[in-house]
């Protein structure tokens, strides 16, 4: 993106409370801690740290009422080198919310990170993947310590409506597609009924083909086309899913692992890249 913020200038601000100049539910805020090739980290104590792209971030201001306290300088997945893949990477098997806000934020595990997707299992939704072009940060929360839970009964009450959308054991066995790219994973969604992407842009059906760089979805009479290149997200509805013989080819594509079987083998992939 031409028009994102220069490394240079970010770093003239590190140690300061920094914000986004406008308003609204994609918003953030916190402690600027590191600027990297591709990504800032931030911390607040709402979020946690915050590992936010620099690609989308278009604007920052000096936040002067900040009070942010932090009782480690260094945050806890190793930042100070590296691009945000190798964040994302370090991050598998932890629970982490994508996305500060807006219809594509969702809070789970993350089970792997593979190519141009990652993998996010989110308790009641299941598995859902994400076009990596559009995941703007990734934030991990950290545990409250005490001083903190004498003034954040309000929080509490928030974090029950959370992890009322189903906390995921790291002992706990989920099946999803383990393929390298968007194109193969859209491939062995084939016949599915899925649902891309949340809010006024989601789209949902069974897909029946992907080509030329369209993705197309049967919806009862309706022949819906996406383009690619806007799939921020997608996954299968179970509820939905297509009876038809080719849906057990995909379950048998389909990766049953536990998370720690997951982080273990993201683990490996880099050490052998």
């Amino acid at each position: 993106m031409e028009d994102k913020l220069s490394n240079s200038f970010l770093t003239t601000m590190v140690g300061k409370g920094v914000r986004a100049y406008k308003s609204g539910p994609e918003a953030w805020h916190g402690l600027l801690l590191a600027v990297n090739s591709d990504y800032i980290v931030l911390f607040n104590e709402k979020d946690g740290y915050i590992y936010h792209r620099t690609g989308h971030i278009k604007s920052v201001v000096a936040d002067e009422k900040a009070n942010i306290r932090i009782s480690n300088e260094l945050t806890p997945h190793g930042t100070n080198e590296g691009d945000f893949d190798d964040i994302l990477g370090n991050l598998v098997g932890e629970e982490v919310k994508i996305n500060l806000g807006g219809p594509e934020s969702r809070k789970g595990r993350l089970l792997g990170v593979n190519g141009d997707f990652l993998t996010l299992v989110a308790g009641k939704e299941g598995v859902i993947y994400y076009n990596l072009d559009h995941v703007k940060s990734i934030s991990v929360k950290v545990k409250a310590t005490a001083a903190d839970n004498d003034n954040g009964k309000e929080n509490d009450k928030e974090e029950k409506k959370e992890n009322d959308n189903g906390k995921m054991e790291e002992s706990q066995i989920v099946s999803f597609i383990d393929v390298n790219s968007l194109n193969r994973l859209f491939k062995q969604l084939k016949y599915s009924y899925v649902m891309i992407n949340r809010g006024p842009e989601a789209v949902e059906g069974i897909l029946v083909d992907v080509k030329d760089n369209l993705i197309t979805l049967v919806f009862h009479d309706q022949v819906l086309r996406v383009n690619r290149n806007h799939v921020k997200s997608i996954r299968e509805k179970m509820s939905q899913r297509n009876n038809s013989d080719n849906s057990n080819q995909n379950d048998n594509q389909s990766s049953g692992k536990s998370i720690v079987s997951a982080k273990k083998k993201q683990q490996d992939r880099k050490r052998k890249i």
